[in-house]
């Protein structure tokens, strides 16, 4: 099944990898914070997230096909605001289908998983080789994990896992000019990927994305409608390039 069915031989759309681990660093100085004990956040991470969640609906993934998990219940908390305050009010957007922590996912999967690891200081309770084998497994068709990469990579116990994801680059490859669904090969790279830095620039990247989907559609719509414009729209609609529906 694996090796015949359609959607396991393509590409994830907008993505160099089915699979990447993302180097998170400070945001304003600040990695992991414990508000509370042992609630611990990471706002960079969660912004992170929620920015490539952002990015895959506006690239056309369904929202019930992604899941954000994290290990903490304190991220998974600060999660759900970010997403509610970037995403709860947009229908673009919307919410995925579930955001929760890897605890309470045991048994469960989705296509494609957002890990958010938050721990910056230590490697904490991931060390657990149990709770990392049900992190690592949740995903059929992509998984992309936010981390600190130093702090995890030079685990002992994670050192199987991570060298897996250590074969593609930390930071983030995506490719903007692809659309849902894409025929591009599991394994065939995209002829110019954008790589992100870090969880500012992604940001301003999505926002911009945004901006730009939401005025051609816009343009689209008042050019369409005008029945003596039909051809002309229809002509830089078959031609538009990343500002697509």
């Amino acid at each position: 099944h694996v090796l015949t069915s359609s959607e396991y031989l393509t590409s994830n759309p907008g993505f160099s990898f089915d699979y990447q681990l993302i180097n998170v660093e400070d945001f304003n100085g600040v990695g992991e914070s414990e508000p509370n004990p042992y609630f611990y956040q990471n706002l960079g991470e969660a912004e992170y997230v929620v920015a490539v969640y952002m990015y895959m609906r506006l690239l056309g993934y369904k929202s019930e096909e992604i899941t954000i998990l994290t290990t903490y219940n304190g991220q998974k908390h600060l999660i759900r605001d970010v997403v509610k305050q970037r995403c709860g009010d947009n229908p673009v957007f919307g919410f995925p289908k579930t955001i929760t922590t890897v605890d309470r996912y045991q048994g469960s999967q989705n296509n494609y998983i957002l890990l958010s690891l938050a721990r910056t200081k230590t490697v904490g309770h991931l060390r657990d080789v149990r709770r990392l084998i049900v992190a690592m497994s949740r995903a059929r068709l992509g998984l992309y994990v936010f981390a600190r990469v130093g702090i995890f990579a030079n685990c002992y116990e994670l050192t199987p896992a991570f060298k897996q994801l250590l074969k593609h680059p930390t930071e983030l490859h995506i490719y903007p000019d692809e659309r849902c669904p894409t025929n591009r090969k599991t394994g065939d790279l995209p002829p110019a990927a954008k790589v992100i830095k870090d969880m500012p620039e992604m940001s301003k990247f999505v926002y911009d994305f945004y901006y730009n989907t939401i005025k051609f559609i816009f343009d689209y719509i008042i050019i369409y409608h005008n029945p003596i414009n039909h051809r002309t729209a229809h002509f830089f609609y078959e031609r538009r390039d990343c500002q697509g529906t």
